[in-house]
């Protein structure tokens, strides 16, 4: 069977100078697409940067609102008993910074381990004690914009003196509230060794409503940008490889005449893949897994059959609907862009069984296109079923303990790396052996299915529930701080505690919430919320209790 290609009576020279052409036009679209998405890349290392620092200054504030409520009691404690003097008076132990310092030290702590750079973070003043917190005239104009209420942050890339891009993040401050007036408020009434430690000459005293300061973080963006770098250049090494194995495809076919084309004939006779060589108007050939699959004998016989190949597509399930007979540039990136497990088409072979196939187009010249389908059938009903038996509860449908393990896994790690927050809570319904031994084993099936939906209709899309046991459940909330894990929590016990189950009434259950700390391991994070759970039951269930 010859393959019938157009040769337009075109010499050799003119069909090699329009192969030149083409290789360099479309290394010059490639070009322009690297610039963009190189661009693109530096963008994503900013927002990455932005996202991170964020997150450090919500576990900043988490630290000061933890810290510093608790050492300004004890302070005005002491003033009132007469027991603080200015020997006795440490200010760095009542300093609303003194936590934010401790949490920065600790960040810089892990990121030199892993040989980054260190995270700045100031708080800039008009008047401040420590000189190298005095705002600059710029910073001035920042922070009567804060005042004003004009915005909550500002940021800006700049080259720092070691020709490093950095990220200057500005956070306005929370203004005094009466409870900060206790100190700040009124010279004549604050305790006496802050007012002669500070002093109102020195901008310690203001009044409520007041943005006095704000948070200034400097961020390197170098590891950042090195992450997006290498997976920029994966890719455009991956895209370039895939562009020089369309101009090698090309070139032979060019340079090629008949007896190169028969040459090429054997070699896709002997694939298992469905290979067609087409144009938009017709099909030029086919190899000997397409007549097999469909049953014929030659093109002829198929077209006898069905007016084109799209004809064949299923359109009742989720599978691909394409139309061959208008293949150009935009489908093919399209079909490129998309997961391997995403170019799945469906169709009938010749006996009328519904096969599942993967597609994928390639670009011979301006007017010739190679089509290769794969047969996925087996494989993909099996990995169907194998997945959804491995990765989910047969029962609730949440995730099993051994599909969560390797989530959880990739989460320790990827916040580890960039230090996100994470936290962990462990469910556990209450009495439910006594639910089983009244009310049947059928009646807890149903209310542990119950159970799982109420959660999993309460927490974001990418949380993450799994069954890690019995009646025992686990959740993991990727970039949420331990203030917010316990929220949830609370929030998660309670609509359980309002719901009314089927015949039984109501449950409760107890909650155990942990955050990755500094010395944890991927084990660690775990027990602690697993022993955080077994307190709220020791001390009588129907309560969240964290571990710290």
């Amino acid at each position: 069977m010859l393959i019938h290609f157009k040769t337009n009576n075109e010499t050799f020279v003119k069909k090699n100078n329009n192969f030149i052409i083409f290789v360099f036009f479309t290394l010059f679209i490639y070009s322009l697409f690297v610039y963009v998405y190189y661009q693109k890349s530096h963008q994503n290392a900013i927002q990455q940067a932005i996202l991170s620092t964020q997150d450090f200054l919500r576990n900043i504030e988490a630290a000061q609102t933890y810290f510093s409520e608790d050492q300004k009691k004890r302070l005005l404690k002491y003033h009132e008993k007469g027991l603080l003097d200015e020997e006795m008076f440490v200010p760095e132990l009542y300093s609303c910074t003194y936590a934010a310092k401790k949490i920065n030290q600790y960040y810089n702590e892990i990121r030199a381990k892993e040989g980054l750079s260190s995270i700045s973070l100031q708080y800039i003043a008009k008047n401040p004690k420590n000189i190298n917190n005095q705002a600059t005239t710029e910073e001035i104009e920042l922070l009567d914009r804060f005042q004003r209420g004009d915005i909550t942050f500002y940021k800006k890339v700049f080259i720092n003196d070691l020709g490093k891009e950095t990220l200057y993040y500005a956070k306005a401050g929370k203004p005094l509230t009466k409870s900060c007036l206790n100190c700040h408020g009124d010279p004549h009434s604050a305790p006496l060794a802050i007012i002669n430690e500070y002093g109102p000459a020195k901008g310690f005293f203001g009044q409520e409503g007041e943005i006095r300061a704000f948070s200034k973080v400097l961020m390197p963006l170098e590891p950042f940008i090195q992450i997006e770098r290498n997976v920029f250049q994966t890719r455009t090494v991956a895209s370039f490889l895939s562009l020089l194995i369309i101009f090698i495809l090309t070139f032979i076919f060019l340079r090629k005449e008949q007896k190169e084309a028969n040459k090429f004939q054997k070699v896709i006779d002997t694939l298992n893949e469905i290979v067609i060589i087409k144009t938009k108007e017709e099909v030029l050939s086919t190899n000997r897994s397409f007549l097999k699959f469909f049953n014929v004998n030659d093109i002829k016989e198929f077209q006898k059959k069905y007016s084109c190949v799209s004809q064949v597509f299923q359109t009742e399930d989720e599978s691909l609907k394409i139309d061959l007979n208008n293949i150009d540039d935009a489908l093919i990136h399209q079909l490129d862009s998309l997961d391997k497990s995403k170019r799945i088409v469906s169709m009938k072979d010749g006996k009328g069984e519904l096969k599942k196939l993967t597609i994928k187009i390639h670009k011979l010249n301006e007017t010739q296109y190679v089509i290769v389908f794969s047969d996925i059938t087996q494989i993909k009903n099996r990995a169907d079923m194998l997945e959804q038996k491995a990765n989910l509860d047969s029962l609730t449908g949440a995730y099993s303990r051994e599909k969560f393990n390797e989530l959880y896994e990739i989460e320790f790690r990827r916040s580890q790396r960039y230090i996100n927050s994470l936290s962990l809570l462990f469910l556990d319904i209450d009495h439910f052996k006594e639910i089983n031994d009244t009310y049947g084993h059928d009646l807890g099936d149903q209310a542990l299915i119950q159970f799982v939906k109420i959660i999993q209709e309460n927490i974001r899309q990418y949380d993450v529930l799994a069954r890690w046991g019995g009646e025992e459940f686990i959740l993991m909330l990727p970039q949420t701080d331990m203030s917010a894990a316990f929220k949830i929590a609370e929030k998660l016990r309670k609509q359980i505690s309002n719901h009314t189950f089927e015949t039984i009434g109501t449950i409760t259950c107890s909650i155990g919430v942990s955050m990755l700390q500094k010395n944890d391991d991927i084990h660690s994070l775990i027990k602690r919320a697993d022993n955080a759970l077994y307190k709220a039951k020791r001390s009588g269930r129907n309560r969240s209790i964290i571990d710290f």
